[in-house]
């Protein structure tokens, strides 16, 4: 195994434990840094394994970092969103 999966897989190990972090409770569904940081890594670990398809414009690939990114993001703003209305 190389290191760059090793490294790869330590992000996204990394990624899904803090994920883990999200809760859903009476008030709804919240994560705080530590959900937002899990994405952030999933999505890293992501671009890393499937960086050489990437770099040759995979289609499939590209929409997948897309709907990850857009999900993400989409977290991210309902974090804020929470966070100015709480």
């Amino acid at each position: 195994m190389e290191r760059k999966q090793l490294l790869y897989g330590l992000l996204l190990a990394l990624g899904l434990f803090f994920t883990a972090s999200y809760s859903i409770d009476n008030r709804g569904f919240h994560s705080g840094i530590y959900g937002i940081i899990g994405c952030l890594l999933m999505v890293a670990a992501y671009c890393g394994f499937n960086w050489d398809k990437l770099k040759v414009h995979d289609h499939h690939a590209r929409v997948i970092l897309g709907w990850l990114v857009g999900i993400t993001t989409f977290i991210i703003i309902l974090d804020i969103a929470e966070a100015i209305l709480a």
